[in-house]
C-alpha cells in the first residue's frame, strides 16, 4: 500500500497525464476529420497531428509503465519500457520537426540557405517525419532483441552462463544502448534549441526595425511579435523541463517506489500537458474548434 505522500503524487500524476490524453487526442480528431474531408494536411498541421498521436500513446504508456511496475515489480516491465521509449523518441522528433518548420516559416533571414529551405520545408515535412519513424523503429528493434536476449537466454543455461550472459547485457546496456539513447534524444534537443534561438533572434530583430520606423509598442504587429517570442521562450523551458529530466532519470535511476520518482514523473509530463495546451490555444483552427464544442456543451 503506498503512503500518503506517494498516493497523491500518483492521483496528480494520473490526473496530468489524463489531461494531456485528453488535449491530444482533441487535435487528434480536429485534424483527424480534417484529413478524413479533405484527404490532405497543410504541413504544419500534419506535423502537430503525428506529434499529438505519438503523446496520445507516450502518456497512455507512462502511466500504464508506472502503476504496473509499483503494483506488481514484475521484469516483463521491460516490454511496455520499449514501448515508452518508442513513443518518447518519436515525439523528441515531432517536436522538434514542428519548431524547425515554424523556425524557417516566419524568421525573416535572408540567408540563400533560409530562402532555399523557406521554400523546399513543406515538401520535406512527410519526409522529415518518416525517416525519424524510422530511426526510432531500428532503436525500437535493438532494445526489443536486447530485452528477448534477457528472457530467453538464461533459462535453459547454467549459474555460469547466467552469470557471464548478464556481465554480457550490462556492458551491452551501460556502453551501446544507454549512450545511443542519449544520443538519440540530444540530437532532436539541440535541434530545438538552435530553431528557438533563431527564431526568437529573428524576431527580436524584426522588433528592433519596427520601432526605428517608429512603430509604438501598443502596434498590433509589435503586439504579435512579442508575444510570439514569449511563447517560444516558454517552450523552450518547458522542453528542457521534459529532456533533461529524463536524461537525468536514464544515467542514474530511482526507484518507482520512491516519492522522487514521482515528483520527477509530474515535473516531466507537465510540459507535455502545457505545451498541449498552448498548441491548441495558439491554433486558430483548434481554438474555433473548441469554442464550437464548448458552445455546443452549453446549448445542450
Amino acid at each position: 500500500m503506498p503512503s500518503p505522500l506517494i498516493l497523491f503524487l500518483m492521483i496528480f500524476f494520473l490526473l496530468e497525464c489524463t489531461i494531456g490524453i485528453i488535449e491530444n487526442s482533441f487535435i487528434i480528431i480536429v485534424l483527424g476529420r480534417e484529413w478524413v474531408q479533405c484527404w490532405t494536411l497543410l504541413p504544419g498541421d500534419m506535423i502537430l497531428a503525428s506529434l499529438s498521436i505519438s503523446r496520445f500513446f507516450l502518456q497512455g504508456a507512462a502511466v500504464f509503465s508506472n502503476f504496473f511496475s509499483y503494483f506488481f515489480l514484475t521484469s516483463r516491465k521491460l516490454y511496455i519500457d520499449i514501448f515508452w521509449n518508442f513513443a518518447n523518441t518519436v515525439s523528441f522528433w515531432f517536436t522538434t520537426w514542428l519548431a524547425v518548420f515554424y523556425c524557417v516559416k516566419i524568421s525573416s533571414f535572408t540567408h540563400p540557405i533560409f530562402l532555399w529551405l523557406k521554400w523546399r520545408i513543406s515538401g520535406f515535412v512527410p519526409w522529415l517525419l518518416l525517416w525519424s519513424l524510422v530511426i526510432c523503429i531500428l532503436i525500437f528493434i535493438l532494445s526489443f532483441v536486447k530485452t528477448s536476449l534477457v528472457f530467453q537466454l538464461p533459462v535453459t543455461g547454467n549459474y555460469s552462463e547466467k552469470t557471464t550472459f548478464d556481465d554480457v547485457i550490462r556492458a551491452f546496456q551501460s556502453h551501446f544502448l544507454l549512450p545511443l539513447q542519449m544520443f538519440i534524444l540530444l540530437i532532436p534537443f539541440l535541434f530545438f534549441l538552435a530553431s528557438t534561438i533563431l527564431l526568437i533572434s529573428s524576431l527580436c530583430r524584426h522588433l528592433r526595425n519596427m520601432q526605428h520606423r517608429s512603430a509604438g509598442p501598443q502596434h498590433p504587429s509589435m503586439q504579435v511579435h512579442v508575444t510570439t517570442v514569449k511563447s517560444l521562450f516558454f517552450f523552450l523551458i518547458l522542453y528542457a523541463l521534459y529532456v533533461l529530466p529524463i536524461i537525468i532519470s536514464l544515467a542514474a535511476p530511482i526507484s518507482v517506489c520512491s516519492s522522487h520518482y514521482w515528483v520527477w514523473e509530474i515535473v516531466i509530463y507537465s510540459g507535455i500537458s502545457i505545451h498541449s495546451a498552448f498548441l491548441i490555444l495558439n491554433s486558430s483552427k483548434l481554438r474555433r474548434a473548441l469554442k464550437k464544442m464548448l458552445h455546443y456543451r452549453e446549448a445542450a
